[in-house]
């Protein structure tokens, strides 16, 4: 069976904000050729082009469609961007692979596990490429700090949390209807599972809870996971008692706090803290921005660590988690840390600090986007790739949502 190769002709389906924002951010890429949007007014699809035109002013005006399924039938469109709301995803992707056509889909891909789980079945069935649009991971520090976590470069990771603090939604946005958002967990808690699965290993035991407003509306929810974190750690990086016993498995507790309260004019902010035997790992931004690390750390630690840092790109580009990726992979064989040595008496620890911060939050934005929909051409042109985030993490990032959104809750009012 013979690949098509880029540039490869896209439909948008869906003309909200983040529909204008891909447009923007994907035209930059040679890759990508808009070729229709779909939205229900006039006003919005516009919005869409005008991000488009904006850096591709001599192109051939898209299409416009009212309906996504009219898009999703445009012959001359290879690949699908559904940006609906969520509750849309599964039936809308559905059609969009058996009119032959590759997706991309805006998270959380489906409201259950399950659904998305059936149409992954059908891609493959299809030979299309499918992916969820999942992006953090290919931000350079969430991989840095993926690095550390797995080499122990602060010793094992005890404990750690994630504080999200967001702009209130309107009311009476299809975010606050769980049969269309699904909930703040699925909504939009799918990104940070996806981290916390990569960093800490796959969730043992979940406890989700929320906190129900007199209007209905549930703006604060958290969960508490205890993740396994066996696979994540080599056992040729085992003290040799532990090796002995064959003990891989340890077991990191992760809080998950999403909170929808600010007003308009506060600042929002998101926060990783990483607790260590040695320090503790600090990573700030919805869009991460800002690392820092802080412990007692032997010299061969920190020099590792610096050694890592000093490769991350501090200029938004789109192959900067794979740099980092491939300075990793590099360093595999060649690795010289071994944590036994930062319990012994004889190794002498230092004060260790450092920051790192990455400017420009749109322009990383847009290169994490960029990044994601490089990886699904590669899924199209390769089929036996199945994405630096696969089929299989969205659907367990949306399991455990499920699995959170199953809460315990307290009404106020």
């Amino acid at each position: 069976m013979s690949y098509s190769l880029p540039p490869y002709r896209v439909g948008i389906a869906g003309a909200g904000a983040f529909a204008a924002f891909l447009a923007g951010a994907l035209a930059m890429l040679p890759e990508f050729q808009l070729t229709a949007v779909a939205g229900r007014t006039d006003e919005k699809r516009q919005r869409v082009l005008a991000a488009y035109r904006q850096r591709q002013s001599d192109v051939a005006s898209p299409r416009e469609y009212r309906e996504a399924t009219e898009l999703i039938r445009d012959p001359d469109i290879d690949v699908v961007i559904l940006s609906t709301p969520p509750h849309l995803h599964a039936s809308l992707s559905k059609l969009a692979l058996m009119q032959g056509k590759h997706v991309l889909l805006e998270k959380p891909g489906a409201l259950t596990s399950a659904a998305l789980k059936d149409n992954a079945h059908l891609a493959t069935k299809q030979r299309r490429a499918f992916a969820v649009n999942l992006v953090l991971r290919y931000n350079p520090l969430v991989e840095a700090v993926e690095w550390m976590i797995r080499h122990r470069l602060l010793g094992r990771v005890y404990h750690a949390s994630l504080h999200n603090a967001a702009h209130r939604v309107t009311s009476g946005h299809w975010f606050w209807n769980r049969n269309q958002s699904g909930g703040i967990f699925i909504e939009h808690g799918v990104h940070f599972f996806e981290v916390g699965r990569h960093w800490f290993g796959e969730p043992e035991d979940v406890r989700g809870f929320a906190i129900t407003e007199a209007s209905g509306e549930q703006s604060r929810v958290w969960a508490s996971v205890i993740h396994r974190s066996g696979t994540h750690v080599q056992e040729t990086q085992l003290p040799k008692k532990e090796s002995a016993s064959n003990s891989l498995d340890e077991y990191v507790p992760v809080q998950y706090y999403h909170g929808f309260t600010m007003e308009e004019d506060a600042p929002e902010s998101t926060r990783w803290e990483v607790h260590c035997a040695q320090g503790r790992i600090v990573l700030e931004g919805w869009i991460p921005q800002r690392l820092y690390i802080e412990g007692m750390l032997t010299e061969e630690q920190a020099k590792q660590i610096d050694a890592l840092l000093d490769i991350v790109p501090t200029q938004p580009r789109a192959d900067a988690g794979e740099q980092v990726r491939a300075w990793a992979a590099a360093r595999l064989s060649s690795v010289l840390y071994a944590p036994e040595r930062t319990s012994s008496s004889l190794v002498s620890h230092l004060t260790y600090q450092r920051t790192l911060s990455l400017p420009d939050r749109q322009g990383w934005y847009e290169a994490m986007a960029q990044a994601r929909f490089l990886d699904l051409c590669r899924m199209i042109q390769d089929p036996n790739w199945s994405g630096l985030v696969t089929l299989d993490d969205a659907v367990a990032d949306l399991a455990l949502a499920e699995s959170c959104t199953v809460s315990e809750t307290w009404q106020e009012g």
